[in-house]
């Protein structure tokens, strides 16, 4: 059966007003799937409440299916959490939607890791992985992070303040990793060849043209319709 499919931004916990969204566009018996950022495994969303939200998603007909970013647990996307309308999938799940192939890559580096380290909020298994073993072909490209051809550069004031607050800290990698971090997506762009790809992270609404593949970044609660290209 064919179920239309949404994409959400970011949204940092921030579950009612997505409820609220669902509620006013009358989204039913759908896919709808987030591109990471939701703080799954934070206090504030821990296994209780994954379990209401699969209740809501439920008695909507939604299946929900989530990616981590650098504001979740790692640990909460192992395959320990597949609820029944409520997913959050391992890094490298590939799935076939309505006749396309999608494939599901979590993870990004954290501009502000200092601040995240000082208040217990960093888990040094954040970062995206490239694994060549698994990022074959597909349709749909879902990342947190992306490549080095759209985003933000790394000059913006936010990237310098951060930066220098690590310089004060002791360390001076955080411009290399973002660097190589991108490099990353673009050696994966490489490997799966999509013909659509979708991701957050950069608070920022961009979309892109390259080499036949139509590339979009939502902001943060953003939520569009997939159509398949």
């Amino acid at each position: 059966m064919t179920r239309p499919t949404f994409i959400l931004g970011d949204i940092h916990g921030d579950y009612a007003s997505l409820l609220e969204i669902l509620n006013e566009k009358e989204i039913r018996d759908a896919v709808v799937i987030h591109v990471g950022d939701g703080h799954e495994g934070f206090p504030e969303c821990g296994p209780p409440v994954l379990e209401t939200l699969n209740h809501e998603f439920a008695s909507r007909g939604i299946e929900y299916l989530s990616i981590r970013g650098n504001h979740c647990n790692p640990t909460f996307f192992e395959g320990n959490h597949l609820l029944s309308n409520l997913k959050l999938l391992p890094d490298y799940t590939r799935l076939e939607l309505n006749g396309e192939t999608w494939l599901f890559v979590g993870g990004a580096v954290s501009v502000n890791m200092i601040d995240k380290i000082q208040c217990g909020e960093w888990w040094s298994r954040e970062g995206f992985r490239i694994d060549p073993s698994k990022a074959g072909p597909a349709d749909v490209l879902v990342t947190h992070s992306g490549p080095s051809w759209i985003g933000p550069g790394f000059s913006s004031p936010l990237i310098k303040t951060y930066a220098q607050a690590e310089d004060e800290f002791g360390t001076s990698s955080l411009v290399a990793d973002l660097k190589e971090e991108r490099r990353q997506h673009d050696r994966l762009f490489r490997m799966v060849k999509p013909r659509t790809w979708y991701l957050g992270h950069f608070h920022q609404k961009a979309e892109k043209q390259n080499a036949g593949c139509r590339v979009r970044i939502l902001d943060c609660g953003e939520l569009i319709r997939h159509s398949p290209a």
